[in-house]
């Protein structure tokens, strides 16, 4: 599984490839989908090879998180198909449904090879770390990109190639959080405080307040949770100055132009979530979900009969808050996992004596998911379905670095 695994790592470092777009016979693709294909074709080759094909098909069933979303959404599509959820314009020609379909796809797809690849803690903390370098090369071209002046935000803000700064947090924040857990945990090995103190710099330069402080509440509760860097009068001190600083800056920045100007992320987010709301007021709405991936088109139909006003935004592809994400795509079902993952979360931090980093991550996406939630996109779905599994699923092996072999008789 040698080739598997480098094509793995390949695919996690280069998580951003999906920006390199092009066509195949007119059919629109980017380079992201490319290397998850050809990892697909390889990893069921040397499966094959390993006689190892029907076992893997059977360790589908102990992917739930997979499966959850699989499901969820193929329920979803049906209702669409069969005229349940109403979309505009009909489902073959509908874009918005086809993107998220691929999206989540490729997702599964490759989420599912890294965990059979990677089958023991080790082996998966050390791919995290591999991504967690691609997002470091990638936050330092985006400086690049950005100083050639290259989509340079209004305000400044660093996006690089992305469309918005908070996508480019979003992707940096999870690596940020597994570099400064693991300098917590091992506070001897500098390197890790090196890559997060890189990864802060980047997130800062972001200026996502959502980012910032969900991040430093992340650690926090870690810091507490390990009984670490909090047994001297400075450490604690020093907390609390940090605390302090965040929360002044997302208070000065984000709540305070609320009140003095016509504008504010908050006021945008306002408008959002009073245009969610009114949808949910139909019981259909509320049971079914509006459908996969449908919130732009009815966000854009009926925003400006709930205001009564030109919005501040027509375009807003996700509800910027996630239980309003899971249950205007998924309705009912999408709300109850939702707080079956809030509730798992939960409950193996508060249990654990040594709770996976992927946890806290977790915990990261539930936090900054309720004021921003870009979730169904290339890289970070990606993302959140490795995190999910890594840290509610216990099929991780705790051996030494040693994947149990495909097949006995044959060495991988």
């Amino acid at each position: 599984m040698k080739l598997t695994k480098t094509l793995v790592l390949v695919n996690l470092f280069f998580l951003q490839s999906y920006l390199v777009r092009f066509s195949i016979g007119g059919f629109p693709t980017n380079l992201q989908e490319i290397l998850i294909g050809t990892t697909a074709i390889i990893f069921v080759i040397e499966i094959i090879k390993n006689r190892a094909f029907l076992q893997t098909i059977k360790n589908i069933w102990t992917h739930k998180i997979i499966l959850s979303f699989l499901g969820l959404t193929v329920i979803s599509v049906s209702l669409i198909a069969t005229g349940t959820i109403t979309i505009p314009p009909p489902l073959t020609e509908n874009l918005d449904l086809i993107r998220h379909l691929k999206f989540l796809f490729f997702a599964i797809i490759l989420g599912f090879i890294f965990l059979e690849t990677f089958q023991t803690k080790k082996q998966r903390s050390s791919a995290i770390m591999i991504a967690g370098l691609g997002a470091i090369l990638f936050g330092i071209f985006s400086i690049i990109y950005n100083l050639f002046g290259y989509n340079v935000a209004h305000d400044l803000r660093l996006l690089g190639p992305l469309d918005a700064a908070v996508y480019l947090a979003f992707y940096l924040t999870p690596f940020f959080l597994y570099f400064s857990t693991k300098f917590i945990d091992s506070p001897h090995k500098k390197s890790y405080l090196f890559y997060a103190i890189i990864l802060a710099l980047l997130i800062l330069a972001t200026r996502s307040m959502g980012a910032i402080g969900g991040s430093f509440l992340v650690l926090l509760i870690y810091i507490v949770k390990t009984g670490k860097f909090l047994r001297t009068k400075i450490s604690k001190i020093s907390l609390l100055v940090v605390f302090v600083i965040i929360f002044g800056g997302i208070f000065y920045t984000k709540i305070l132009p609320t009140f003095q100007t016509e504008y504010s992320s908050l006021d945008e987010r306002g408008e959002i979530w009073t245009t969610a709301a009114y949808l949910l007021k139909e019981p259909k709405n509320a049971l079914f979900g509006v459908g996969f991936g449908q919130f732009q088109n009815q966000y854009f139909e009926n925003v400006t009969t709930v205001l009564d006003k030109q919005p501040l935004d027509f375009y807003v592809l996700q509800p910027h808050n996630i239980f309003l994400l899971f249950i205007l795509n998924y309705g009912i079902l999408g709300l109850i996992f939702l707080g079956f993952l809030i509730f798992q979360t939960i409950k193996k931090i508060a249990k654990s004596k040594n709770p996976s980093f992927a946890l806290f991550i977790i915990l990261y996406f539930l936090i900054h998911g309720l004021i921003d939630t870009p979730f169904f996109k290339n890289d970070l779905l990606i993302l959140l379905i490795i995190f999910l599994e890594m840290g509610l699923e216990v099929s991780a092996k705790t051996a030494n670095d040693s994947t149990p072999k495909l097949n006995p008789s044959k060495p991988q």
